[in-house]
């Protein structure tokens, strides 16, 4: 399984034309450091796709570039591309098919790719936003973008637009093929190399026309615009940080993680970055708390710090201040950083100011050494996690009963002293997810709301989205907090299964001699072979597709996976039976594997859709029932 979509001990971690500065000032500038460009080409690629709101990270800090890009979603990112994203009205309440309902987020774009060309919906009314898009109905929408009409191409499609394609170097950073799923990383590629490409009537490159400088190197020059507008970091302290900065927080327009927010939603500690002239401010609330181990080069002339085992960069004087050898948070503490817009350390505070009471998912445990502020060396017993919203946690504290999994609320005494126990967040919420109404049942679900999913120690960010349709029973959700009549963070207790590794079992012996039972299990996770013995027990499993999970990261124990029976239909979304267990949505990490009785290979889904077409064996495989948050983890084909 990618890393990327199987996230355990991770942190979690814009029109076109003149008024290109203040479209950009108005964008969601959402970089992690950590969020590396994964593959998209140039160094500056991330930071431009994102701040054209082309892609944007999820509660993790992840792009989820790995991942295949839906129509609404690619619908959305070629819309952002383009001069007409300032014809988006996302306050718009019409629905522009029957499947794209007036509430749902990808209506607007829709309707603008659409009355524009970039896309076309189905002869049946319906727009189909949930499915998956090809390749070269990818490239299909870059080359009308740069002025390429049906009369420019002849023959079958879509052997002349993929001509162009590869000529015009389009396909730069993209391996796939005619017929391949298009990911989010090969879109973000996609459009990246168009804004390079020379228009159809060779005046320009597409970057150019939309009103772009280009620097030495002839890449869009983002830092040049950006900069000059933008104040910051500012730490907020208090509720009337706006007039602080000398702004009205009735009149700004704010952005927090991605989204619009009120004034309201700014929180103590969040840092921000602002445009008084524009009148609209940034908003970030990525926190990272732990042990202050290490500073380099030195405490005097700290330049990065090490917390908890990581490096990170200071970004400005009041993080300097802090860290110092001359500020109040000394090496061997607990502090926790306030991170910026690109990662950096934006300011710092002691971990008990921050966190005065706070819950968190356990995700390890154990002892480390630890160095105190006088410099000596101490163990401890330590415990690692997260809270509900998404940033780690780590302390240094002798409560040697916390296990992977746990969820505990900590809170503090006006000595720093930390108390520990259970964590609890009042009723429960059940219902059936409705992700184009923001609700759980009846329950109301902020829009920007962070949602994790968790089991034994393991975890992984997700979304209403992802959720659509799943039935959420007593014991689905292990801790929420609420605002404002809505919940804004969310964890749940394995509902979606992502946060297991999917693929076949190649081998499989269980062992018995008198009372001695153990076991010797060979597997393929993406096309990569490892072993599982058990020396203490056999599983019941053998050869054939399987779930794979265990505590904390690790693989200890093996599932059987249940096979669809009755397929009636199967496209690179869904499998339909024909019996009474309905759809199946294909996970976007399906596993693909072509063989039999334990003999696999690594094949892909375009090979699985001919091998069906062909009507030759295909079997589908799934690890519970999609109202229970299931879908299809591996298929196999002859």
């Amino acid at each position: 399984m990618s890393t990327l979509s199987y996230i355990k001990n991770t942190r979690l971690g814009s029109s076109l034309t003149i008024l290109l500065v203040a479209a950009l000032l108005f964008a969601n500038v959402t970089i992690p450091a950590h969020a590396a460009d994964n593959g998209i080409s140039g160094g500056s690629a991330t930071t431009i796709l994102a701040s054209m709101g082309i892609i944007s990270p999820d509660s993790s800090g992840s792009y989820n570039l790995s991942d295949t890009v839906t129509r609404a979603e690619f619908a959305k990112m070629i819309v952002m591309a383009s001069s007409y994203k300032d014809l988006v009205d996302t306050t718009s309440r019409s629905s522009p098919y029957k499947d794209v309902y007036a509430g749902h987020w990808a209506a607007p774009y829709v309707k603008i790719a659409v009355s524009n060309g970039l896309m076309s919906g189905y002869s049946d009314g319906t727009f189909r936003p949930d499915s998956t898009i090809t390749l070269e109905q990818g490239v299909n929408s870059a080359l009308k973008l740069l002025g390429y009409t049906a009369s420019d191409f002849t023959g079958a499609f879509p052997s002349a637009q993929m001509n162009v394609y590869y000529n015009n170097g389009l396909s730069k950073n993209i391996s796939a093929g005619v017929g391949t799923l298009l990911t989010r990383g090969s879109a973000a590629n996609l459009i990246y190399n168009m804004l390079g490409t020379k228009m159809k009537d060779g005046i320009g490159t597409y970057a150019e026309n939309l009103g772009y400088s280009l620097n030495a190197s002839g890449e869009v020059d983002y830092a040049a615009i950006i900069s000059d507008y933008m104040n910051g970091p500012y730490t907020v302290k208090s509720s009337d940080w706006a007039s602080e900065l000398g702004m009205t927080a009735s009149s700004l327009m704010i952005y927090k993680n991605g989204s619009v927010v009120s004034a309201s939603d700014v929180d103590i500690y969040d840092v921000l970055y602002y445009s008084q002239s524009k009148g609209t401010t940034w908003v970030y609330d990525d926190k990272v708390t732990g042990i202050y181990e290490k500073a380099s080069p030195s405490q005097n002339a700290v330049t990065s710090v090490t917390v908890s085992g990581s490096e990170y960069t200071l970004e400005s004087s009041a993080a300097f201040s802090a860290l110092s050898s001359t500020g109040t948070l000394k090496i061997g503490t607990a502090v926790t950083l306030l991170l910026g817009k690109n990662g950096g350390v934006a300011d710092a505070v002691s971990s008990t100011v921050v966190n005065a009471s706070a819950a968190v998912y356990i995700t390890e445990t154990g002892t480390k050494t630890y160095e105190n502020s006088n410099g000596s060396e101490y163990t401890s017993f330590y415990f690692r996690g997260i809270n509900p919203n998404g940033s780690e946690i780590e302390y240094a504290a002798n409560q040697d009963w916390i296990e992977p999994g746990d969820m505990i609320k900590i809170s503090f005494d006006s000595n720093g002293k930390m108390s520990v126990g259970t964590a609890k967040s009042g009723s429960n919420i059940t219902g059936t997810v409705d992700a184009d109404l923001s609700l759980i049942g009846t329950t109301s679900i902020a829009a920007n709301a962070t949602i994790m999913d968790t089991n034994l120690g393991n975890y992984t960010a997700t979304s209403l989205q992802r959720l659509d349709g799943v039935r959420f029973q007593h014991g689905d959700v292990l801790y929420y907090e609420a605002s404002g009549g809505k919940v804004t963070n969310l964890i749940l207790n394995d509902v979606t299964g992502d946060t297991a590794q999917y693929g076949v079992v190649t081998y499989a012996k269980s062992n018995e001699s008198g009372l001695s039972v153990s076991g010797t299990y060979k597997y393929m996770i993406e096309g990569v072979t490892n072993t599982l013995t058990t020396p203490d027990r056999s599983l019941k499993v053998g050869t054939g597709a399987a779930k794979f999970y265990g505590e904390s990261g690790t693989i200890d124990d093996i599932q059987r996976l249940s096979s669809v029976t009755q397929v009636k239909s199967f496209d690179a979304a869904y499998v339909t039976s024909g019996g009474d267990t309905g759809t199946y949505p294909i996970s976007a990490n399906v596993e693909v594997y072509s063989g039999s009785s334990g003999s696999y290979e690594l094949s892909t889904i375009d090979a699985a859709l001919e091998a069906y077409k062909s009507k030759q064996m295909v079997g589908f495989y799934y690890d519970k029932d999609p109202e229970k948050g299931g879908c299809i983890r591996v298929i196999i084909h002859q």
